[in-house]
């Protein structure tokens, strides 16, 4: 029975739950024998409960001192499940639980109660000095039986390494009871009941294992990396730089690699190429992959395009058949950095959140989510990797749901894995089992501890902003946030004193502006819908005001950067998308609403400002004189522009956000300066989708060295982004976006003059024309409307 259940009715039988014990004689026979009024021989188990095929055969413990009821649950006995809840609760909910469920109601008047109460204390004491010198198999698990619930190891519903919870077949079915009790024995320390070894069946069990594993090797091949990827890794000197583009960056926060191990196989790798393993080559590529955007050398281009390969591969290797070989510490890694890799080099990171639901679901399966305190037998190192592994995929888990706009699917109710300890990963190194004390507080290992301090409450934000049927009110979201900015302003603060304090390890710039942001795009998503009401309703003002400070420190860039040191953040915002992105467009999004709302009061007010220069005005332009307070926000705007224009450089395709902003920009001006916005906006929507093509140009060119080529259509695809799924003819089939006559992408004639292309039917979204089915029929939705003639 797994721990963590709350029935009341898991204890050792101390009665035959007919009433209090009258006699002293003690009782030989087992409990089930007893109940049943059959004589029973004292084997473990006796013959009577291996005839019945009862779960447990339990013997009634002789505590020295008076006997003790066993406390009954709404009426039910407990003897027969064979293990005892104590008297006093071990955890802070046991007593509520207890006070519910009526335990503790066996004194039998209350001039009993302190004599009882010190019978019970040396009964439990009697039980744990039984656990720590038993070493008999039948007293290892008549002790194991009666530990509390709560206690229990959870081993016993552990197989191969998998957890498997209450409802599974496999706590209701003993297979091995059937096979005699001369070839089984009860394992002390699982309490499972097991083939003997040193039987003749044993070997036959055995043989047939191989045997099992041999077809099914047979069957499905193993997974293998294709040579023409693995011809395209770079050489070491281009590798060790990428490798620690990646550890300066999001290691620190992300917690998934041992950093000593990872190191032991990237040196071996390169020592014997041919003798790696493609689990080793997988997560090299991935971390080749994540630090190819904060790369600087002359090969950058070539490796933006060789990374997603390397992505592709990863993800054919995590979906090839036998996932169960992967389904190990290696494999979580791999997963982790596959959604990390997709994200920062924009290879399908909108649609992580899918294959974030996969990663919960493959750690809870490995029982991450049950702290390692449970389980005996445990390294150290092993400890901290599961509760740094559960940490990293609850961080992914939270902040996907946030970007999706989707609630988490999982509860603080769910897990009980501590946080992560304060450990370098040179003082957890040893997997020999050796204990190591945790660093000082002020010698920070990483940021992954204050990321799982403030996670509860965000995925309470989270759960309440995407809930269909209760999402908060004002007063809710004002709480919320609250607590959630005071947590992060506590930490925040503390990380900002110790990047300035020396200390031997302490988180970069970069690692600092990310715990920061990814915390507090929490409470600007809390408080946004009621900016929006803001406007028209001034009891939301303080939601207006809060979300425009947050998004203008989102905005800001690193300021904390020494002498030389690399910009990774803006680095990040050239080449990300998922979540990472959603931050950035929050941020600006907001700031620019802000702007647009003060230029219409002004407007209105008709006040200006003496004249000043623009400090982030690009050159050659000029634009009308703001006050101080709106010139930053413009320059906030501007520096967006010149992100977007970089992302298309760093071979974004998508030329919607970088024409949006120079028309924001546009519009921004124009009312500044009391010129028509309409047209200033059209104007520069046309010159940004000319220098749109211009840079997508110089991209492929970088990229492949060769310019690009639009006289064929490639593998069919027309009017859309290949691999994003965006456009309405990736669903339907339909023909893409119309460029002036033609609706061919290959035949369209980017060198036509802006005042003669046809903006209209350029500038639409055919992902909002998907045509799901509901214009027609609802049966259509559910793939009836399927038209059989055309032959599908």
């Amino acid at each position: 029975m797994p721990p963590g259940n709350e029935r009341p009715a898991l204890q050792q039988a101390e009665t035959d739950g007919a009433g209090p014990v009258k006699r002293r004689r003690p009782a030989l026979s087992c409990v089930e024998c007893r109940k049943r009024k059959v004589k029973c021989d004292r084997e473990k188990p006796c013959g009577e409960c291996s005839k019945t095929k009862s779960p447990t055969c339990t013997y009634r413990s002789q505590p020295k001192g008076r006997h003790m009821r066993s406390p009954v649950a709404h009426g039910n006995s407990t003897a027969a499940y064979g293990y005892t809840q104590p008297a006093v609760p071990v955890n802070p909910g046991s007593s509520i639980l207890d006070a519910h469920n009526g335990t503790g109601s066996s004194l039998s008047n209350s001039t009993d109660t302190v004599s009882e109460l010190s019978d019970r204390l040396r009964h439990l004491e009697g039980q744990l000095a039984a656990i720590n010198t038993s070493d008999t198999r039948s007293n290892s698990s008549a002790t194991l039986s009666s530990k509390d619930p709560s206690t229990r190891q959870p081993s016993t519903y552990f197989v191969k390494s998998k957890f498997f919870g209450e409802s599974h077949w496999l706590n209701c079915l003993e297979p091995y009871e059937s096979l005699g009790r001369t070839n089984i024995f009860v394992d002390p320390a699982t309490n499972r009941t097991e083939v003997d070894a040193s039987s003749d069946l044993f070997t036959t069990v055995a043989e047939c294992k191989r045997m099992a594993r041999t077809i099914k090797g047979t069957r499905m091949p193993r997974p293998s990396i294709d040579e023409e990827v693995k011809g395209t890794m770079p050489g070491k000197d281009v590798g060790d730089q990428l490798v620690q583009c990646y550890l300066r960056t999001f290691e620190g926060a992300f917690r998934v690699l041992h950093i000593p191990t990872f190191f032991r196989d990237y040196e071996s790798y390169w020592s014997n190429v041919e003798a790696a393993k493609p689990s080793v080559i997988i997560k090299m590529l991935l971390v080749f992959a994540i630090g190819v955007p904060f790369y600087t050398g002359p090969e950058q281009p070539r490796l933006r395009a060789s990374s997603a390969k390397w992505i592709q591969a990863a993800e054919a290797w995590l979906s090839a058949p036998y996932q169960k070989s992967r389904l190990n510490m290696a494999g979580l890694q791999i997963h982790i950095l596959l959604l990390l890799a997709r994200q920062v080099c924009s290879v399908d990171g909108d649609l992580v959140w899918i294959s974030a639901g996969s990663l919960l679901r493959s750690v809870m399966h490995l029982g991450l989510h049950r702290d390692p305190k449970h389980f005996q037998n445990i390294s150290q190192f092993h400890v901290e990797m599961r509760r740094r592994l559960w940490a990293t995929v609850m961080e992914v888990t939270v902040q996907m749901s946030l970007d999706m706009g989707m609630p988490p699917m999982i509860s603080l109710d769910d897990y009980d894995t501590q946080p992560p300890s304060n450990f370098n990963d040179d003082d957890i190194g040893s997997l020999d089992g050796s204990s190591f004390s945790p660093r000082p507080i002020s010698e920070i290992s990483s940021m992954q501890r204050s990321l799982y301090e403030t996670l509860p409450l965000r995925l309470e934000i989270t759960r309440r902003l995407n809930s269909i049927r209760s999402p908060p009110s004002y007063k809710e979201t004002l709480g919320l946030a609250k607590d959630l900015l005071s947590q992060c302003h506590g930490h925040s603060k503390f990380f900002h004193e110790a990047v300035n304090s020396g200390f031997e390890t302490v988180p970069n710039p970069f690692q600092v502006k990310l715990f920061d942001v990814s915390i507090r795009r929490f409470a600007l998503c809390l408080h946004r819908p009621f900016f929006n009401k803001a406007k028209d309703s001034p009891e939301y003002y303080y939601s207006r005001k809060i979300c425009l400070d947050l998004s203008v420190m989102i905005a800001t860039p690193v300021a904390d950067l020494s002498q030389g040191e690399q910009d990774d953040w803006l680095r990040l915002s050239h080449h990300s998308v998922g979540f990472f992105k959603s931050i950035f467009l929050h941020s600006i999004s907001t700031v620019y609403l802000e702007l647009i709302l003060q230029l219409e009061d002004q407007e209105n007010s008709m006040t200006f400002y003496p004249a000043r220069s623009s400090i982030s005005a690009e050159p050659g332009t000029s634009h009308p004189v703001l006050s101080p307070q709106l010139e930053i926000y413009r320059n906030i705007i501007i520096n967006a522009k010149k992100s977007a224009r970089e992302r298309i450089r760093s071979g974004e395709t998508n030329a919607k956000g970088f024409t949006w902003l120079c028309a924001a920009v546009a519009r921004i001006d124009a009312l500044a300066s009391n010129s028509d916005p309409e047209a200033a906006v059209l104007l520069a929507a046309k010159h940004a989708i000319v220098e749109t093509e211009e840079l997508m140009r110089a991209a492929y060119l970088a990229e492949n060295n060769k310019p690009i080529d639009l006289s064929q259509r490639r593998d069919g695809i027309s009017g859309r982004e290949h691999g994003r799924g965006e456009g309405a003819d990736d669903i339907t089939g339909e023909p893409g976006v119309e460029l002036g006559n033609s609706w061919d992408m290959g035949s369209a004639d980017f060198d036509v003059a802006p005042e003669n292309m046809d903006w209209e039917n350029l500038m639409r979204d055919e992902s909002l024309e998907m045509g799901w089915g509901f214009e027609n029929s609802p049966e259509s939705w559910f793939g009836m409307g399927v038209d059989f003639d055309m032959g599908f």
